[in-house]
């Protein structure tokens, strides 16, 4: 029943979205000045564990992992424009309930200095493309540091050798009331010394301090980078800490149809005796049909290759939470951009968690998934 509602859905979004293509924008025509979209995207998921016990499921713990088809992140929204205004707003339903993503409203005071106010990811991390990157999901460093939408307000500064990000948000998320939700204080760099049409090279890194208020102690973990299972593989719990630390380091090379790209990212944890975790992961992507790889300076981060394009992709991270464990994972993708509007990608992944307090073994995961994403 839930899938079929989840179809039924998804089938009205891309009816809209067909529309809303075949108008392209919708502008007034007492006002040409203001303009605006519709948005929307919807993911296809389909796959199977290879390491299944005799009755076709993996034990993991006490849960059963099994073969999985979703419809499960489906999200309609619209951007208007005005002069130099702009508004956005995107509702997302996933696991069956509804939920706002981004709600901005961001102003440009010229080409290369913009504020957005709202709830938006901060400057850290790869969530700022608003779309998985590259495989299905992304990897478990990103998602193990990384953290949610959040209200505030964001300063940008964007040249094509530059880019500066700052912010202000809250700790606290849209749907959680807290009397005091604490804060975050963000500030990302990224530098290009190469930047023009066939190649990018930039290095970067981003710092981001949280002090907690009265919201949920934090918590850190990993989990197995597919969309069929959010199988945790190692965790932390909940830390008794006031406040902490997370930074990033990163590089990026392109080089026609070549990408590399390397992240470092960590957590310190103001505990009694201060817990350190890290990670490092990094991806290589190659275009067997297509020209260039894309991408963004806005963001610091390639975007959907053109319709057409036939890629092959392989991304490894490493996850090490100290005294809680540490996981790897190895994947290898390919990607098909049949048009503007969709995109099918195949995944092969191999998760491992090792060094668990007080479990022995160590837990191996391979499974193999697709996703078709539909997007307007």
């Amino acid at each position: 029943m839930k899938v079929l509602k989840n179809a039924i859905l998804t089938a009205g979004i891309a009816a809209l979205g067909f529309q809303a293509q075949a108008q392209f924008t919708v502008v007034p025509e007492n006002d040409p000045n203001f303009k605006l979209k519709f948005i929307g995207r919807t993911n296809f998921d389909a796959g199977t564990y290879l390491n299944r016990n005799d009755k076709g499921t993996y034990k993991n713990g006490n849960d059963e992992v099994d073969n999985a088809i979703l419809i499960n992140d489906t999200r309609l929204g619209f951007v208007g424009t005005k002069d130099k205004w702009e508004g956005k707003v995107e509702v997302c339903y996933t696991n069956g309930a509804i939920s706002f993503r981004d709600v901005t409203l961001k102003y440009s005071f010229n080409e290369h200095n913009r504020v957005t106010f709202g709830n938006q990811f901060m400057p850290y991390g790869i969530k700022l493309t608003g779309i998985n990157y590259k495989f299905t999901e992304d990897p478990s460093v990103d998602y193990t540091f990384c953290p949610s939408r959040k209200v505030g307000v964001n300063y940008l500064y964007t040249t094509d050798g530059l880019n500066i990000s700052t912010g202000l948000y809250s700790n606290g998320n849209v749907d959680k009331k807290a009397y005091n939700q604490g804060f975050n204080a963000g500030l990302q760099l990224i530098w290009r010394p190469v930047y023009n049409e066939t190649t990018v090279f930039h290095i970067g890194g981003a710092f981001l301090y949280t002090d907690k208020g009265s919201s949920e102690n934090p918590s850190f973990k990993g989990v197995v980078p597919a969309s069929i299972e959010a199988t945790t593989l190692i965790q932390t719990g909940e830390l008794e800490a006031p406040n902490y630390e997370r930074y990033e380091f990163q590089a990026l090379f392109i080089k026609e149809k070549w990408l590399l790209e390397a992240h470092f990212m960590g957590a310190s944890v103001n505990t009694e005796k201060r817990s350190n975790f890290s990670g490092v992961w990094g991806q290589v992507s190659y275009q067997i049909i297509g020209d260039q790889q894309k991408y963004n300076k806005v963001t610091g981060l390639p975007i959907t290759s053109a319709p057409g394009t036939l890629e092959v992709l392989g991304r490894v991270d490493y996850l090490n939470l100290d005294n809680f464990g540490n996981q790897t994972d190895f994947e290898l993708g390919l990607n098909y951009i049949i048009n503007k509007h969709f995109n099918v990608k195949f995944n092969y992944v191999v998760a491992t968690g090792k060094d668990r307090p007080d479990i022995t073994e160590d837990r191996t995961l391979n499974l193999i998934q697709t996703r078709l994403q539909f997007s307007f």
